[in-house]
């Protein structure tokens, strides 16, 4: 069906019942026009102008979020890298510097550090044998250190590094 001439459009447009073929034109055309709008939008929504500030100022953000990302894993590098390993009953531990005692951390439990304080286990060794005790640890972002509070209910962190391999 096509409507060609002004009188045929304003005799359709008269209509009140409309056959099944007509229904289907006027939907057809209803749909195109909703699609060519929606095109018009999302093509305005893409090609959105920013002036030399707005594109400096963003340029700027993404950089400081990358350089911050960057400093923290290097912190992070810093931390656990080139620290001699020691084994124990096949299990791999760290050993902390300048503690009461040689404690040492394990391996898997380094990947449990964060910002938050959490209870973790720290082992040490007696004649012949590894006990284990439950110290407060945490981590800060600006530091390479370990801080480690020797009691759970009095909160006091001190800062530990981890042995260095020589």
């Amino acid at each position: 069906m096509e409507l060609n001439t002004v009188e045929e459009i304003e005799a359709f447009s008269q209509k009140n019942i409309y056959s099944d073929e007509e229904k289907k034109y006027i939907i057809e055309q209803l749909n195109a026009k909703r699609l060519s709008e929606n095109k018009e939008e999302n093509l305005s929504k893409q090609y959105k102008k920013y002036t030399p500030e707005e594109k400096d100022n963003i340029l700027k953000e993404l950089n400081d979020k990358r350089l911050e990302k960057q400093l923290y894993e290097e912190i992070e590098k810093r931390r656990i890298h080139n620290k001699k390993l020691y084994t124990f009953d096949m299990r791999e531990f760290y050993k902390f510097l300048h503690m009461d005692r040689e404690y040492f951390i394990e391996l898997k439990d380094l990947d449990l550090l964060s910002n938050r304080p959490q209870i973790l286990t720290l082992y040490f060794r007696t004649f012949g044998e590894i006990k284990k005790r439950d110290f407060l640890i945490k981590t800060e972002i600006y530091s390479d250190r370990i801080f480690i509070s020797n009691d759970v209910l009095r909160v006091y962190f001190k800062g530990y590094s981890l042995e260095n391999e020589r």
